[in-house]
């Protein structure tokens, strides 16, 4: 597999609406609903605990403890149309008990639930690159998916602990990343700052570095 590491000037030239996923620094399933138009659901494809945690980079390392791994599909109610496919790594160990009953016993997205726990949090910068979509998914039969795709994979931080590594693929078929084919409309276009999280900055030409 070959990923390539994506700069802030290759995210611009992406289309709005897969800008605004990527820039995102809340909870990604209320920005799906609005940006979809559509109720987004969770589909569990695998979920699994493992007593060591699985091999692992140097910068996304856990401590000792057990890890829950889970790979999902974000889909809409109504169109039933999967629009990212997300790779989540959970130190459970290091997390309330009442998280980690939440992760195993229903099909909420982690992010509602961490939301709902109120535990003090902090999401580090994502790294986004463009490269092939998870084995497992093409598995579950989503065959007609691009075999590229646009990624990102952050992790979050409680207690000084990282205690999840979230990896998301964000489904071409549906959001397309196609340059501006038209350069007038290039030049009036929204600009969004990838590093702002969930504050937009709105520009009325492309600027040439953040």
């Amino acid at each position: 597999m070959t990923d390539c590491i994506l700069s802030d000037e290759e995210i611009r030239k992406f289309s709005r609406d897969l800008r605004i996923l990527i820039a995102t620094n809340g909870t990604l399933t209320r920005i799906l609903n609005v940006v979809t138009d559509d109720e987004i659901v969770v589909q569990i494809i695998k979920q699994q605990i493992h007593d060591v945690p699985p091999k692992m980079t140097a910068t996304e390392e856990f401590g000792a403890g057990r890890v829950l791994q889970r790979d999902i599909l974000l889909k809409g109610r109504n169109s039933g149309t999967p629009f990212v496919a997300a790779e989540s790594l959970i130190a459970i160990d290091l997390l309330p008990p009442a998280i980690t009953t939440s992760l195993t016993e229903t099909d909420r997205p982690i992010g509602e639930i961490m939301a709902a726990s109120c535990i003090e949090t902090f999401k580090e910068e994502a790294t986004v690159w463009e490269g092939d979509l998870p084995v497992w998914l093409a598995l579950d039969g989503h065959r007609n998916e691009r075999k590229k795709t646009v990624a990102r994979r952050y992790r979050i931080i409680a207690s000084g602990k990282p205690v999840l590594i979230i990896t998301e693929y964000f489904l071409r078929s549906v959001f397309e990343d196609a340059r501006c084919e038209e350069p007038r409309r290039c030049q009036h276009s929204i600009d969004i700052d990838t590093r702002s999280g969930d504050r937009f900055v709105l520009n009325d030409r492309i600027p040439g570095s953040l």
